[in-house]
């Protein structure tokens, strides 16, 4: 008897992005294969004897290649399990889903998918920007820096009253400047880029066509960034909901000896925090002791909130529990 797999959205960024459906999916699997863009702390809501699989790819450097993906698809759907393959945002944007569908097709082996908010949606309400405005934009285009050669798109068409939602663009500024000056889009219409959507470690800048180089440049912007070009950028004023928050920019691991539940951690995201959670000591979840490398490689945490008060004397920063 096969398995099923469903491709699970996890949203952008903020954990509570995830959806309804997803989150039973994910306290129901048998395994879950997670991408890097996913925050980990959804892995807290797995049941105990869930197995967990990082499949994360970085630029230039993917630690599974997307036909060895396929393949752990294959084998792990054709046994009589659940199986979760957790995307960041949105599957079916930009989330290569495609390929991994047919693959499991061709092996008649069941499948769902279950939407996840996409970083367009998450980074511009995040920021105060609507994606569509009566007085600005009548339709919006999603669309990727990373485009196949000979490859043109139609930028003066697509800006005059409309959006444009620019995925892993940082990389590419340079020639999508290029070719919206070459096409005359207006070297002053608005652009912002948000880097880190809907996390407390989000950063918002705002530009024009003529001034995003410069700015990314000085702001030291990186992926995962998103860049919003349009007329709606204009209606973001100053900081906005997401960035008065008490907690925003506040980054902040959580340490305890007992498992930790995931509405604790909401009571931070709530606030604006970045957060992440451990658990320490002989009793921990030894599945997450991957997990947490993975991400403390990959982010600093500056605030450390001792949920077990006795952890202060043994962790006093990140930097302890990698030694240790």
């Amino acid at each position: 008897m096969m398995g099923k797999v469903y491709f699970v959205g996890a949203g952008s960024g903020d954990p509570e992005l995830l959806t309804l459906k997803g989150k039973r999916l994910l306290e129901s699997a048998d395994v879950i294969i997670y991408d890097r863009l996913v925050h980990p702390v959804l892995l807290y809501l797995a049941k105990e004897a869930a197995r967990f699989i990082y499949s994360g790819k970085y630029p230039k450097n993917h630690v599974l290649k997307q036909k060895n993906i396929n393949q752990l698809l294959i084998e792990e759907g054709r046994q009589n399990q659940l199986v979760v393959r957790l995307k960041g945002g949105d599957p079916g944007i930009f989330g290569r889903v495609g390929e991994e569908i047919a693959t499991l097709q061709r092996e008649g082996i069941n499948y769902e998918i279950i939407p996840g908010v996409t970083a367009a949606s998450a980074a511009s309400s995040y920021s105060g920007i609507p994606l569509t405005h009566r007085d600005h934009s009548s339709k919006v285009t999603l669309a990727t820096a990373h485009r196949q050669a000979g490859e043109t798109i139609d930028f003066k068409g697509l800006t005059e009253n409309g959006t444009i939602c620019l995925y892993m663009g940082v990389e590419r500024v340079e020639s999508t400047q290029q070719k919206l000056l070459e096409q005359d889009v207006s070297p002053h219409l608005p652009v912002a880029i948000i880097e880190w959507a809907s996390l407390g470690r989000q950063r918002t800048i705002t530009a024009t066509v003529q001034t995003m180089i410069d700015a990314i440049e000085e702001q030291h912007i990186q992926n995962p960034a998103l860049i919003i070009v349009g007329e709606v950028v204009s209606c973001r004023k100053d900081e906005d909901w997401f960035e008065q928050l008490p907690l925003f920019g506040h980054k902040m691991l959580l340490m305890d000896t007992k498992t930790i539940d995931f509405e604790t951690i909401l009571i931070y995201t709530q606030q604006g925090a970045d957060v992440y959670a451990i658990q320490v000591g002989e009793e921990r979840d030894k599945r997450f002791d991957e997990v947490h490398k993975q991400y403390l490689r990959d982010h600093y945490f500056d605030e450390v909130v001792y949920l077990d008060p006795k952890l202060t004397t043994v962790y006093k920063n990140q930097r302890d529990i990698l030694d240790k």
